[in-house]
This record gives structure tokens, C-alpha cells and sequence, in this order.
């Protein structure tokens, strides 16, 4: 049987990913146990995000993350906000805990053959969304890869701004993961 594995995906991992119920004690824990010192919070996430989708279903899910680097790894750390999406449906079945890993592809055309691989294999799309800025983009997917490794597979790819931003907070040279993203809660959790 012939590999055909894209082997720009595999080159690109570099994100793991835990749902929390509350981010500010998610943080904690990773600073004080693990040493993860700096942390770029963005509230709101999901809020100007276009071709969101659940299951193949169009839904206004809502989100907020926080991101740290442990080496050159990318710790997201996930809270959910609103709406239907895998991030509350972890929760309900499992709890916090370990979500999905993450695969960056280089552009929109990495993006799309890997997505089409994906299909090809058989996995279903859980979960998608896009950032979608004249100064810089991110769009991401979420693959059902739990029946193989236990937890969610993320395609994504950041350009402009929002990859500048990104090998900024990683080299230590900003503290702005996310653009304009508010980094406090704009109203309080629950309300």
C-alpha cells in the first residue's frame, strides 16, 4: 500500500491544546508547576470570525483562549463561551483536559491539501472557523481523530499580522499574540 501522507503535515506540528473552564486558573497552574511564565490572553475569540461551523452546520460558538510557549511548543488553552461547539462537548464528556494537537501548514494551499487529505482518509470535520483580515488571517479546522489518538486533530495557518504576532510572543519580542483581540473579559463570566 502506497504512503500517501502529505508530508508538509507532519512537519508542522507544533500546538497541544487543553479546554478549561476558566483561564485564569488554567494559567496559574501552568506557571506555578510548570514554569510557563508568559501568556497571551484573548477574550471574545470567535466573535468576528466568518465560516464558522459545527459538525458541517453553520453556528455562532464563542470562545476564548489563552496561548504560551513551552520551548517552542504553542500551549492554547481553550474556555468555552457560547453556542455549540467541541470545546463544550469536551467538557461534558471528559472534563478539562488535553483537547486536540495542532498541525500549522505554511498558506491557504497547505491549508486546503491537507484538508482534502483529511476527507480522504475517512475524518470528518468536528469543527471550523476563520480570522479573515486585510493585514493577516488564521483558519483553522478541527478533525475527529479521537477513535485513533484520544483527542481532536487542528489544521491551521496564520500569515500577515497574525504571523508576525505569533513569532513575536514566541521569540519574547511582544506580548500581543492575537491583534486586537481584547485581553481582558470584556463582560463577566457568567453574565
Amino acid at each position: 500500500m502506497a504512503d500517501n501522507t502529505p508530508t508538509f503535515i507532519g512537519s508542522a506540528f507544533d500546538q497541544i491544546c487543553f479546554v478549561v473552564e476558566d483561564l485564569d486558573t488554567a494559567i496559574e497552574h501552568w506557571r506555578t508547576v510548570s514554569g510557563v511564565e508568559r501568556w497571551s490572553k484573548a477574550y471574545d475569540l470567535a466573535r468576528h470570525q466568518v465560516d464558522k461551523e459545527y459538525w458541517g452546520e453553520p453556528e455562532d460558538f464563542q470562545f476564548s483562549c489563552a496561548y504560551g510557549f513551552a520551548g517552542d511548543t504553542l500551549i492554547e488553552l481553550a474556555e468555552h463561551d457560547g453556542g455549540r461547539s467541541i470545546y463544550r462537548d469536551w467538557l461534558d464528556e471528559h472534563g478539562t483536559g488535553p483537547h486536540h494537537v495542532g498541525f500549522r501548514v505554511k498558506d491557504l494551499a497547505e491549508f486546503e491539501a491537507a484538508e482534502a487529505h483529511y476527507a480522504s482518509k475517512g475524518l470528518q470535520k468536528a469543527m471550523a472557523g476563520w480570522f479573515r483580515a486585510d493585514a493577516g488571517n488564521c483558519k483553522w479546522s478541527y478533525w475527529d481523530t479521537r477513535a485513533a489518538i484520544g483527542c481532536y486533530t487542528e489544521l491551521y495557518y496564520v500569515d500577515g499580522v497574525a504571523l508576525e504576532a505569533l513569532e513575536g510572543f514566541r521569540a519574547g519580542t511582544t506580548d500581543d499574540f492575537i491583534p486586537g483581540a481584547p485581553h481582558e473579559r470584556p463582560t463577566p463570566k457568567g453574565a
